[in-house]
C-alpha cells in the first residue's frame, strides 16, 4: 500500500557539495551544450553528484535557442551519455528527438526520484533516440550512467 511519501534520491548539486574536482577534470559549468549534427541545445548549469558512489551521475542542461516549440528548462542528462568536444570546450550529446526533449522531467533542485529518474531513462531510451536504420536498439542499462573518457 503507497503511503504518499516521497522518497527523493541522494543526489547533490556539485557546486553545493563538498566533491572536488581532481587534476585532468575539467569543469564543464556553462560550456555549450550541442547534439552530434551540431545543433545548440543549451548550457552545462551544473552536475549532479551521488556521494553514496561518489560519482557524478547527471549533467543539468540549461535547454535554450531549440525553437518556439520547445520550453526552456533544465533537464537531467545521464553522465554516460554526454561526451566531450576534442578541440573545444564544448558537451556533445546524442541525437535526442525535440520529442523527446520535450517529454523529458523539469529539473527541481533536490525534487529528484527514483520515479524521474526512471522517466528520464523511459524518454531517452524510446525508439526515436535510439533508432539505427530500422532496427530499434535497447539502451544498456548498466552502462547508462557510467562515464565514457
Amino acid at each position: 500500500m503507497d503511503s504518499g511519501t516521497i522518497v527523493y534520491s541522494n543526489l547533490e548539486e556539485l557546486s553545493k557539495s563538498i566533491y572536488q574536482l581532481t587534476d585532468g577534470e575539467a569543469d564543464i559549468k556553462g560550456w555549450p551544450v550541442r547534439n552530434e549534427a551540431g545543433d545548440a541545445v543549451g548550457k552545462v548549469r551544473d552536475l549532479l553528484f551521488d556521494p553514496e558512489q561518489n560519482a557524478v551521475r547527471y549533467v543539468i542542461v540549461e535547454l535554450s535557442d531549440m525553437g518556439e516549440d520547445l520550453e526552456e528548462k533544465a533537464v537531467l542528462i545521464p553522465i554516460g551519455l554526454a561526451n566531450l568536444a576534442e578541440d573545444k570546450k564544448e558537451v556533445v550529446l546524442p541525437d535526442i528527438h525535440h520529442d523527446q526533449f520535450r517529454a523529458m522531467p523539469r529539473y527541481i533542485i533536490g525534487e529528484v526520484t527514483p520515479q524521474i529518474e526512471d522517466e528520464i531513462r523511459s524518454v531517452i531510451g524510446s525508439p526515436a533516440a535510439l533508432r539505427i536504420e530500422d532496427e530499434i536498439v535497447e539502451i544498456d542499462r548498466a552502462n547508462f550512467n557510467r562515464h565514457q573518457a
